[in-house]
């Protein structure tokens, strides 16, 4: 990547290469990959569109990469090396000065009903999903089940024995885990989640580790979500996939 071009441009363009620790996501190409943090890019093309890359975003004004005139280009581009944009997320990092947000489990319960809440390590994840009776579709975002982002850690929270609400997090990295939640929907809208993934967000935290959040620009429930539990906007990311 040329000084000007990095600091001048604030874009740096380098071939695509696989890089030992790095963060993987399961399924999708190296062939493209754009990190877009404030108006500074940072991008990876495989050599057979690097050059086009360059040329095309080596003075480009970054912070409007993800308009839709933009992508339609990239992404007839990439179908001519028979790949295509998979997705374009935002992703969010904990926010130091975030004000958490106070919930009362026992404001949503009574003498007659009880609520438990349970933090789970590798192992009770994969106790918990192959036991009879758990249905792992309910909770995907939470307990995706990625061979190359195994699910390392879990908030549950049990209505009268029954697990209503899950926060889990993937090892992405060594360093790196994302946090997906799933709330039944007769349980949804009483602030489950913004609970689950505030005690995970924290306990991550205090495990040495980086919990991060991303979700589609379109989903404003998610966006809030992550806000309402202490994460405050970072990055946008777009990924390629083979066709």
């Amino acid at each position: 990547c040329s000084r000007e071009c990095e600091e001048t441009y604030a874009v740096c363009i380098n071939e695509s290469k696989n890089v030992e620790g790095s963060r993987r996501v399961e399924g999708l190409s190296d062939f493209f990959k754009a990190i877009i943090y404030k108006d500074y890019a940072y991008i990876m093309a495989d050599k057979q569109i690097l050059e086009w890359t360059r040329e095309k975003y080596q003075k480009y004004k970054m912070e409007w990469f993800c308009k839709f005139e933009n992508l339609r280009a990239l992404d007839k581009k990439l179908f001519e090396y028979n790949h295509r944009i998979f997705d374009t997320h935002i992703y969010y990092l904990p926010d130091t000065d975030a004000t958490e947000f106070e919930f009362d489990l026992e404001g949503i319960t009574d003498e007659d009903n009880s609520l438990e809440v349970i933090l789970m390590d590798e192992s009770a994840i994969n106790k918990l999903v192959k036991s009879e009776g758990f249905d792992r579709n309910s909770f995907i975002h939470a307990l995706p089940g990625s061979k190359t982002q195994p699910d390392v850690i879990a908030a549950a929270l049990k209505f009268n024995g029954k697990i209503v609400a899950i926060a889990g997090a993937s090892k992405d990295s060594e360093d790196f885990r994302q946090i997906g939640v799933d709330v039944l929907p007769d349980f949804q809208g009483a602030g489950l989640g913004v609970y689950l993934v505030t005690m995970l967000k924290n306990q991550i935290i205090e495990n040495g580790q980086i919990p991060y959040y991303g979700t589609s620009e379109s989903h404003s429930i998610s966006r809030l979500l992550a806000v309402r539990s202490g994460f405050v906007p970072a990055w946008c990311e777009v990924f390629s996939k083979e066709i």
